[in-house]
């Protein structure tokens, strides 16, 4: 069986599930794949050369990748053209993302890595405002369909074309603001002393190490990546986002409880919607259609490869 390590960083876990709906997938390809997430300290990582291909997911921070995922993966030892696989996770479609990635195969292709795929996941927002029930049902179930896709692409060794629009790169640039911004709006960030428990929740899951408990209150610094895994999932509600607090959205998607939910539909965005999430429709229009010819494809060799496992040996 071959063996794949996804490298993942994130921060509310809507990519950490995206993570690990592709490592289930995998399986079915009879490919092996373990979970890492990006968290100081960083030399615990696995070596990429001890697996047949490495898959790097993050995500969408600004329009770029993180900037403490690009400082993760090059510490990350050389390889040998190492297939490499991409997927990010973002709460829009748009192309203003399309160019996210092109930092992160720079660094990838300067290790040896050979970048075969850069897909990009829709999970809600975990800032500026929270999705109802039914977007985050829909966005969940179709990441975990997408997982399939994904998978079926890595095991095939397809190589896609990875181009990026230099409107989209310039934006890249652009937005790279939001890192200095990150590092003055750290230390903005604060707890809610009438609301805050002390619990240490929020040090805890800092994949930075960017708080520490004082006096039984958090503290935060300047080593803050703004992945607002804090602020979305302290218990309280207590974390105040500096500059950003206006955008806070506390509390986890139920995900799973949802899934499970037949009150919710699932199906939030579909030839109907109107206003803002009307222009989602292209993204799962065309998505919806590779997932349906990739099930159909799998469905045909199904029968095939049954027939190669029960033939007797000549």
């Amino acid at each position: 069986m071959k063996k794949a390590i996804i490298y993942v960083f994130t921060g509310t876990g809507n990519t950490r599930r995206a993570a690990d709906f592709i490592a289930q997938a995998l399986s079915g390809f009879q490919i092996d794949a373990a979970v890492w997430e990006a968290r100081v300290p960083l030399n615990t990582a696995p070596d990429p050369n001890g697996f047949d291909c490495a898959l790097f997911g993050y995500p969408i921070h600004a329009f770029n990748t993180p900037r403490f995922f690009l400082q993760f993966v090059k510490t990350l030892p050389s390889v040998r053209r190492l297939p490499a696989f991409i997927f990010r996770t973002s709460g829009e479609p748009f192309g203003a993302n399309s160019a996210s990635s092109r930092s992160l195969v720079r660094i990838l292709r300067k290790k040896g890595f050979i970048p075969m795929l850069d897909r990009q996941l829709l999970m809600p927002y975990n800032i500026v405002f929270r999705y109802n029930d039914a977007l985050a049902k829909q966005m969940y179930l179709h990441t975990r369909d997408m997982a399939l896709v994904i998978a079926y692409r890595i095991a095939a060794g397809k190589k896609q074309a990875l181009r990026y629009a230099p409107w989209a790169v310039l934006l890249t640039y652009l937005f790279r603001l939001q890192w200095l911004g990150a590092w003055i709006n750290g230390p903005l960030i604060h707890a809610d002393k009438g609301s805050c428990i002390g619990c240490g929740h929020c040090a805890a899951m800092c994949p930075l190490q960017n708080i520490r408990l004082t006096g039984g209150y958090p503290c935060f610094s300047h080593r803050c990546a703004m992945c607002m895994g804090c602020a979305f999932r302290c218990p309280k509600d207590a974390v105040r986002l500096g500059l950003l607090d206006g955008w806070r959205v506390n509390g986890e998607y139920p995900f799973e409880k949802l899934a499970a939910d037949d009150g919710v539909p699932p199906t939030y965005i579909d030839e109907n919607t109107a206003g803002y999430f009307r222009l989602f429709r292209p993204y799962y229009e065309r998505t919806y259609r590779e997932i349906a010819a990739v099930k159909t494809e799998l469905a045909k060799a199904a029968p095939a490869a049954a027939g190669r496992r029960t033939e007797a040996p000549r």
